[in-house]
């Protein structure tokens, strides 16, 4: 039995090349100097994103407080236990009348 010769590598692409379609995009960050490594480039990024992340967070929480306060302010306006127009407000049972005391109910 025969082992079969491994398979040819392929031959090496040149590096820095990209597939077709997917042109370069220039960099539109002032801060990204040539001549960095690619480690500090790479850390520099994450740096950005966490601020920018951090940023929108804080921007979402700003938001949702604003609305939550606006929300309570609409329900401090309202008058308390308005209906929907068409509607009538119940009205409140009449109190029976108070038993008169030192009576027995019937049979005793």
């Amino acid at each position: 039995q025969q082992t079969p010769p491994p398979p040819q590598p392929e031959p090496p692409k040149p590096k820095g090349t990209l597939p077709k379609g997917t042109a370069e995009k220039p960099q539109t960050t002032a801060s990204s100097g040539d001549g960095k490594s690619r480690q500090e480039q790479l850390e520099e990024y994450e740096k950005d994103y966490l601020q920018r992340i951090e940023q929108e967070k804080a921007e979402r929480e700003q938001a949702y407080q604003e609305a939550l306060q606006s929300e309570v302010d609409a329900r401090a306006k309202q008058s308390r236990g308005s209906l929907p127009k068409g509607f009538e407000p119940k009205s409140e049972p009449e109190p029976e009348p108070p038993k008169p005391k030192g009576t027995l109910p019937k049979g005793f």
